[in-house]
């Protein structure tokens, strides 16, 4: 039937299939019973009410033995692969990386996409060469978006704001570093904070903030610096400051690509406490997905990897 009428299931209890199942088996009410761990009255009280809700004897004593009726073999027939049909839908099958041939579209940054993807791409086509991957990158409200519409897997980034329908697992803490080019601006390799204030600052909202991460820990502090640029992207903050008398604070995945640059130095920020804290993101609808699982543990194993190797 194509359509379930499901008041017809208050007559049913589904135990009870179980119970004909068990008798059918074992033909016998004490030892259906030790079967299911249940005592020998409540066993002859299931098939009282089987007998009820088929209207047929069911089982009837001949000499020694119990012997099905034919309406009993009958029902045997159909309800022992409806039984083993529904004790699949608790087990889960083996995850195997191998056998997967689907798509999947996740969303992350550009500096993270810069510096991630590699290494993911290197372990999927190690590991799951049938799985194909498309990349988009986005702002973390928009990726967010993407998560709540369906249209990406997995995000990964900083997110300042987060729903309950977000399902989050650390990726990095990465600290800030500036950068600039001591050709046109005249610092040494161990800047104070007082002397990295006294220069002017090119800034980009990392995560869709107006008012960023290094902006809002010196204003705790009673201090500010002064920005004349800002940039709308992160990854092209390095090429600004490589030609300008800027400095810029950026997070570690942005300076990074960097480091062997020939005119950029890069300094710590004497500044306490200063991070960002990355996360891949799910959608609560796939918590339960092993393919989620699969892929945010190779991001998070090819971050760490490149983090912990510098």
């Amino acid at each position: 039937m194509d359509n379930i009428q499901h008041a017809d299931f208050r007559r049913l209890d589904l135990n009870l299939l179980v119970a004909f199942d068990a008798l059918m088996q074992e033909r016998s009410v004490s030892r259906a019973a030790e079967r299911l761990y249940i005592g020998q009255p409540a066993m002859s009280h299931a098939l009282a009410r089987l007998r009820e809700l088929f209207g047929d004897e069911l089982l009837f004593r001949n000499g020694a033995v119990m012997e099905p009726t034919s309406r009993a073999l009958e029902l045997a027939a159909r309800i022992r692969p409806l039984l083993m049909q529904a004790g699949t839908l608790t087990q889960q099958s083996a995850f195997d990386p191998s056998t997967l041939n689907s798509h999947v579209r996740i969303s992350m940054s550009d500096p993270l996409e810069a510096i991630l993807l590699p290494g993911l791409i290197a372990r999927l086509r190690e590991q799951a060469r049938g799985l194909t991957l498309s990349v988009q990158p986005s702002s973390a409200p928009m990726q967010l978006e993407l998560l709540d519409r369906g249209e990406i897997l997995l995000a990964a980034g900083h997110f300042p704001e987060l729903r309950d329908v977000h399902q989050a697992v650390p990726l990095l803490d990465v600290p800030y570093y500036g950068m600039f080019n001591p050709a046109l601006v005249p610092l040494g390799e161990a800047p104070t904070l007082e002397q990295i204030l006294s220069v002017p600052h090119i800034h980009t909202a990392y995560g869709g903030d107006s008012l960023g991460i290094f902006d809002r820990a010196l204003k705790r502090q009673g201090l500010q610096r002064r920005i004349v640029v800002r940039s709308a992207s992160l990854l092209s903050i390095p090429f600004v400051v490589s030609q300008s008398a800027l400095f810029a604070v950026l997070p570690a995945i942005a300076t990074r690509p960097f480091l062997h640059h020939s005119e950029l130095r890069i300094v710590p920020i004497p500044l306490d406490g200063l991070s960002l804290a990355l996360h891949v993101v799910s959608h609560r609808r796939n918590q339960a997905d092993p393919l989620v699982a699969y892929l945010a543990g190779l991001i998070i194993d090819s971050g760490r990897e490149l983090f912990t190797s510098s």
